[in-house]
């Protein structure tokens, strides 16, 4: 069965390098936006010193951008770091020293590399290094300014925002966890739930072929009962009955004989066409047989199954219902499906008009062909006649044979 959604034991991982990438995407993003606020206050100042720092800075996001997507080791991160660290406390000595504009370290260029060195906790896989690696890159940050700015003889300033970003970092990486856990059981009772509807979808098609099987064997061979004179039954019918009830004592499927033909070979399919046209005969109906049955041996087994059944439920009905005893019966190959139509000249009715608890030609007719992927046709009127037109698709593998 396919699930929903992630599997259970891929989410933890999956999630994992989802959120070390997005921390690792933000630092980069937030170290050369940095690098071009420095190069864009180069060009405005003519001063081509906040290019060295502007290039300090985005040094370290470059080599980043290139090894976030692969394993990282606290080495690595520990370079990192302490590399852009450094970068940061040139730049804040660059700005101090080059421009009268900044009066404190709440200049945006150095809070986005503070937040870079914050976000840097991405490279760690579990919850606990995270928040470790971010403490450690935000007090960097904190101590790399600060130096900056003692060294320029500038003003350092508490970053409110710089913090802010720091919470918002360690609740995310606190929140993940149980967000995690969370979808994990959501998970469960998708998975769940889609293998019930399956279930119950594969449990309510058995039950429709199931009550299709007894309406065309049990339930007709009652009513041929009832309609019978009273007396011993004919040796056919009652072995019949005696089969099919032995089945039903058995709790297994009731089969028709004649619709066995999954263990037949392909020639054997039109023989079961035979089977079915004889023991309508047997009943009392005319039929004429015409177009070609071998066609049959295009479809598999399954289909051919259930067109013998439909076709059988068909000829039931023209003995019922059309008030006539004799139909036309046309097999043709229609190019890429097999159609066989069933034609009688009777009493006719409003297609329109039929109730939905019409069994035979709802389970035994349109169902049984509708689920190999066919279509059933109906064409009738009162006083006109009826022909049904029952048609299944060729396998494209055996269209060549």
């Amino acid at each position: 069965m396919q699930q929903l959604g992630i599997p259970s034991k891929l989410a933890p991982v999956l999630f994992a390098q989802a959120l070390s990438r997005l921390f690792l995407v933000y630092s980069a993003y937030a170290v050369i936006l940095a690098e071009l606020l420095l190069l864009v206050i180069a060009v405005h100042e003519q001063n081509w010193t906040f290019v060295a720092a502007g290039v300090a800075i985005g040094m370290p996001g470059f080599v980043l951008w290139r090894v976030m997507f692969t394993p990282m080791s606290p080495l690595t991160v520990a370079l990192y770091i302490g590399t852009l660290g450094t970068s940061l406390a040139f730049a804040t000595w660059v700005v101090f020293t080059n421009t009268d504009q900044v009066d404190s370290t709440m200049f945006l260029p150095l809070t986005l590399v503070g937040f870079a060195l914050v976000t840097a906790s991405g490279a760690a896989t579990r919850t606990g290094d995270r928040l470790a690696w971010a403490a450690v890159g935000y007090v960097v940050a904190n101590i790399a300014t600060f130096a900056g700015a003692v060294v320029a003889g500038g003003t350092y300033a508490f970053d409110i925002r710089l913090l802010i970003g720091y919470v918002i970092v360690c609740i995310a990486i606190i929140a993940t966890p149980r967000l995690l856990e969370a979808n994990t059981k959501f998970q469960v009772t998708f998975d769940r739930s889609a293998e019930e509807i399956a279930t119950d979808a594969e449990r309510s098609v058995q039950a429709r072929a199931v009550a299709a099987e007894l309406h065309d064997t049990v339930l007709a061979n009652l009513a041929v009962i009832s309609a019978t004179k009273p007396g011993m039954l004919q040796d056919p019918l009652r072995e019949a009955l005696q089969s099919q009830l032995a089945v039903l004592e058995s709790n297994t499927p009731v089969t028709w004989s004649a619709t066995q033909v999954p263990g037949n070979t392909a020639e054997d399919h039109p023989d079961v066409i035979s089977e079915v046209i004889s023991k309508a005969e047997a009943s009392g109906l005319s039929v004429n047989l015409s177009g070609d049955p071998g066609v049959l041996n295009l479809l598999s087994g399954d289909h051919v199954e259930a067109l013998v059944g439909a076709l059988s439920q068909c000829l039931t009905n023209v003995k019922r219902h059309s008030g006539q005893n004799a139909v036309e019966v046309v097999i043709l190959n229609a190019g890429e499906n097999i159609t066989i139509t069933v034609i009688d000249g009777g009493s006719g009715f409003e297609v329109d008009a039929i109730p939905e608890d019409r069994m035979g030609l709802k389970l035994s007719v349109r169902d049984r062909i509708e689920q190999c992927g066919g279509t059933v046709r109906i064409w009738s009127s009162e006083g006109q006649g009826t022909a049904v037109m029952l048609q299944l698709p060729v396998e494209r593998g055996d269209t060549d044979a």
